[in-house]
């Protein structure tokens, strides 16, 4: 499991918009540290781990959302669509890794079964689904994790616009 990054420089007297800063900056850090730009075909387990860490920004980004006043509703909105494409690709995995473990007990149970015809077809319409939730995981990833987008965000969390 993607294991959150350590804040450093932290300490319980430190201000507010400046504690905000440092949490989301390392945040965002720890996101972008799953996957780097450019990959084409991402691990189950790299895609797991950003949707964790993508979690773990969201949950971040929303609590402090009151120190910024409009700067990271769209942080949150393009977590939540990652989030949600995330979601889909891992159901993907794990019902046709169950469908084919059924399928292959099936198989040795009774290999003449008409369904086994039925739990091929939906093993092939998940791997067909898990494809085209990829590549458009892909696309989205590919904007999100340009130079001059990551550098955006960075700069949404530099600095609080509601100190409190």
């Amino acid at each position: 499991m993607a294991k959150p990054f350590k804040i450093k420089r932290l300490t319980t007297d430190s201000p507010m918009t400046a504690a905000a800063e440092r949490i989301l900056r390392t945040r965002l850090k720890e996101y972008y540290s799953h996957i780097q730009p450019g990959l084409s075909d991402p691990t189950p387990e790299q895609l797991h781990a950003l949707r964790i860490s993508g979690k773990r920004l969201r949950y971040t980004a929303d609590s402090l959302r009151h120190l910024y006043p409009d700067q990271l509703e769209m942080i949150i909105d393009l977590l939540k669509r990652v989030q949600e494409l995330l979601g889909e690709i891992q159901d993907c995995i794990v019902f046709s890794k169950m469908i084919e473990e059924d399928l292959k007990r099936l198989r040795k149970r009774n290999p003449e079964s008409a369904d086994i015809a039925t739990l091929e077809k939906l093993v092939l319409d998940y791997r067909q689904r898990h494809s085209l939730l990829t590549r458009q995981f892909l696309n989205l990833w590919q904007g999100l994790s340009h130079k001059l987008i990551r550098k955006s965000l960075r700069r949404m969390v530099a600095a609080p616009s509601n100190p409190c």
